[in-house]
């Protein structure tokens, strides 16, 4: 059959268009814009059409021919916010693509409502079904769902084949966009959940419930209407799963309600009187806690063939997933399982041997060998060898020819075999914020001067190693930017770490024994940034006032990853760099915070309004991290904000004269990229 589908960016219509292009259908993407998900369903075969999916006529080329609709789109939010925009994306939108396909002569609509609009139950022994309907709407995508449904049920009174299908909770994989259920499931894993409460969810795989859509085309009735439901589980089930899943505490506190209503709107009070968005709204609280979303699929099993995957199958896979998202690999996986083998140009360059990954650079590193860099340009072919943590084991999904070897760096049997063969390493493995100060010495220290070591044992000469600025600590009155003259005074234990590890490679360097290289980055910015990146960047997506330490006017340099990963590529086959450090940061050799605060809020629409911590208190931050740091401890944030009003910029002119580093990406495009972290999670 000729099929169109909306929404397949996102989760559950990516899922439903790979379903029908398994089963041979021709497909055609309704698209907005492109991602990662639709350039891999084109891979398999799928159409793509860049339309306006609120305007009709510019989707009726596209469905020229079509036999059936899928119309999965919607902005998918329990947020508050842009009420108005999140009614067009789902009621706004519905109209739209329903007149589209009516203007075509599509024969049949399959529409993706929600089970939210069938509502919740107060007793949990009567399942809600088809035939209920909800009494609140809690939320502008409820209240869009709700108006978008009585659309489709007009147009089955009408007598158009609109057929109706009602997802619970959707979880699984292929999610860049992190839909709530994924969002909840993140803050669990990584945090814990401390308590529960009353009340209880349905949740379902992704791969189900697009079979269900599939079976709504294939065996449904014309005009009709199916809930697809999940496993229905207690709130506390749900906690204590994910609590086995992950490793994380179970719920020890039980909350009743009325708490948490109370706390709910306590904070929307709070956050009301700052111009900021509570983190729940006390409507959700009151539609969700002590209701059932249990939902009742017998007719969806009976006419479609549905099933119900196992919660414990759901959630543990779940589980992975979120614990990829927090490594940084997750967005990596979904762009290198469609990856295609880059040209070989001349003869074949040497193994290489990565450490890092998964992590940051180490990340977006693998993600330029697989798919080329920003511009398009692509690296020949070579084999990789990545030397990864057990604890990382199944977290990266990667092209054949990246071979991955688990082992600690400080254990000599994986070192010597991740080093079988290898004619270039890369050393990005390194601790910078972990509980204890011991481990940055173990990892930062010992664990590069036994790689070191046994790159000399194996013959393997080129070593380039994952510096840092906090090697020459900050800026002085008589030198505020760092230059290739600087000497060494490391700040803190990190600083001192990364000088020691330095100082080993270049020395056995002098000694002959090794080529090495260290580069040396500023403050990072770029793809694939970590939760306490995610975390500064929403200050100002969601904060009415920025948080400043210092006054504003001291000096940062950025390193983007994609410049330090060039630097990298470009530095390796070039002996003028053996036994040298060099700074690898951006074009302008440093920009004021406030400049760089401001491009950062101009990315997101919103005035920069700083609150400005003095220096005095950031002194006194500092001296709390120095007291942290005799005591063995490290504080990420007190760590962070007891050096921020510091210079800590210089200038990479002698990176340029050795191999030709030119940084390609400029304050303004990184501050553009925020945006799309925030959203995307690097995705």
């Amino acid at each position: 059959m000729q099929i169109a589908l909306t929404g397949t960016s996102g989760h559950l219509g990516y899922h439903v268009a790979r379903r029908l292009l398994q089963q041979g259908h021709a497909v055609h993407l309704l698209l907005r814009a492109p991602n990662v998900l639709t350039r891999r369903l084109e891979l398999l075969g799928a159409r793509s059409h860049l339309v306006d999916l609120l305007a009709p006529e510019t989707c009726l080329p596209a469905l020229a021919g079509t036999e059936a609709l899928f119309h999965l789109a919607a902005t998918n939010t329990t947020s508050q916010a842009d009420a108005d925009l999140v009614e067009r994306s789902t009621a706004g939108l519905t109209k739209s693509v329903l007149d589209a396909a009516q203007a075509a002569g599509v024969r049949t609509v399959i529409y993706t409502s929600s089970v939210v609009v069938l509502g919740r139950s107060t007793d949990p022994a009567r399942l809600i079904n088809e035939g209920d309907a909800t009494g609140s709407a809690e939320s502008p995508y409820v209240r869009g769902k709700v108006a978008a449904e009585r659309l489709a049920r007009a147009a089955q009174a009408s007598g158009r084949d609109v057929r109706i299908v009602y997802p619970s909770w959707v979880v699984g994989p292929d999610d860049p966009k992190l839909t709530p259920p994924h969002r909840l499931i993140l803050q669990a894993v990584q945090k814990g959940q401390r308590f529960s409460f009353d009340g209880g969810i349905s949740i379902a795989h992704v791969g189900e419930i697009a079979e269900g859509h599939a079976a709504a085309l294939e065996r449904g009735r014309p005009g009709g209407r199916y809930a697809l439901g999940g496993q229905n589980v207690t709130f506390r089930q749900f906690y204590d799963l994910l609590a086995r899943f992950s490793g994380q505490p179970a719920p020890v506190l039980h909350l009743p309600k009325f708490a948490l209503l109370t706390a709910a709107t306590t904070l929307k009070t709070m956050f009301g009187v700052v111009g900021g968005q509570a983190p729940v709204d006390p409507a959700y609280v009151r539609a969700v806690v002590g209701n059932f979303s249990w939902y009742d699929s017998s007719q969806a099993v009976a006419e479609l063939g549905y099933r119900v995957r196992p919660i414990e199958e759901t959630l543990r896979e779940a589980v992975q997933l979120a614990r990829q998202r927090l490594m940084g690999s997750y967005p990596l996986n979904l762009k290198t399982q469609g990856a295609s083998e880059p040209p070989s140009v001349g003869a074949a360059p040497g193994r290489l041997l990565i450490t890092g990954a998964p992590g940051w650079l180490g990340n977006r590193l693998l993600d330029v060998l697989a798919n080329g860099d920003r511009t398009g340009h692509r690296y020949p072919a070579r084999p990789v060898r990545l030397l990864v943590q057990p604890s990382s084991q199944g977290m990266l999904d990667l092209p054949e020819r990246f071979e991955i070897v688990y082992g600690d760096i400080n254990d000599a049997a994986a070192v010597r075999a991740a080093l079988e063969g290898v004619a270039t390493v890369i050393h990005l493995a390194g601790a910078i914020y972990p509980p204890k100060v011991a481990t940055l010495y173990r990892v930062n220290v010992d664990g590069t001067r036994h790689l070191v070591d046994a790159c000399i044992e194996r013959g393997v000469r080129r070593f380039l190693f994952m510096s840092t600025d906090s090697i020459c600590g900050h800026g002085t009155p008589a030198q505020r930017v760092f230059d290739e003259h600087t000497p060494a005074n490391p700040y803190g234990d990190y600083g001192r770490s990364k000088w020691m590890a330095e100082e080993y490679v270049l020395e056995k360097t002098r000694a002959g024994q090794l080529d090495g290289t260290s580069l040396r980055g500023f403050w990072f910015f770029g793809p694939y940034a970590p939760a306490r990146q995610r975390t500064f960047v929403n200050m100002f997506a969601a904060w009415p006032r920025q948080l400043v330490f210092g006054d504003g006017k001291n000096l940062r340099s950025i390193s983007h990853v994609d410049d330090i990963v060039h630097a990298f590529l470009a530095a390796e086959n070039q002996p003028a760099t053996f036994g040298k450090w060099y700074w690898i940061g951006d074009a302008a050799g440093g920009h004021t915070v406030d400049t760089i605060s401001n491009a950062i809020a101009a990315a997101f629409g919103r005035p920069y309004r700083p609150l400005y911590v003095p220096k005095a208190v950031c002194r006194l931050i500092g001296v709390a991290d120095t007291l942290l740091g005799k005591l063995g401890r490290i504080h990420p944030t007190i760590t962070a904000a007891g050096k921020f009003d510091f210079d800590i910029a210089g200038v990479s002119t002698a990176a340029q004269r050795d191999f030709g580093y030119t940084p390609r990406v400029n304050l303004q495009q990184a501050a553009a990229e925020m945006l799309t972290m925030n959203s995307n999670l690097g995705a």
